[in-house]
């Protein structure tokens, strides 16, 4: 309807969508004519910005975890020692640059190969508590610390 404000949608008539009337505009416009409807307006487009502010502010925040180019990995993984930590598993890695892996955790050690894939890194635990078969892919996070595809989170041990 002309001169109507719809924001919200929390009545029935917005679940339909049905125009209807909020609450505060039918407060403002008694006695005001359209000075009313111009304020309630003005509420549901702050109402509406902050919202976009907040998904926004996600987004960007999103973006600062940066996933690992091969070069990066490389240069940022290969070669460096890390804490590795996945739930309650914690261990020491070295992705050596001759292509081993070993692992050191409370429950044993194991060794494995590693060979780069465009950006992933593929891990064959050969011997150890846990054998494993996986491409992993890393992102840097904001904290200086790696997340690879498998949740491990790894801290450089240097």
């Amino acid at each position: 309807m002309p001169g109507e404000i719809i924001c919200g949608g929390h009545s029935r008539k917005a679940r339909q969508g049905l125009p209807f009337k909020s609450s505060a505009a039918g407060r403002l416009r008694k006695g005001r004519g359209d000075e009313g409807n111009t304020a309630a307006l003005a509420r549901c487009v702050k109402t509406a910005t902050l919202a976009v502010a907040i998904l926004v502010a996600f987004c960007v925040e999103g973006n600062a975890q940066d996933l690992l180019s091969g070069p990066d990995i490389q240069s940022r993984i290969v070669g460096h020692s890390f804490h590795g930590k996945k739930g309650i598993m914690s261990v020491s890695l070295l992705y050596a640059e001759d292509g081993t892996v070993t692992m050191k955790a409370p429950m044993g050690t194991g060794a494995g190969t590693w060979a780069l894939s465009d950006n992933r890194l593929c891990v064959k635990m050969l011997t150890g508590p846990r054998k494993m078969d996986d491409c992993l892919t890393f992102t840097r996070q904001s904290d200086g610390t790696y997340r690879a595809s498998n949740g491990m989170r790894l801290t450089p041990a240097e």
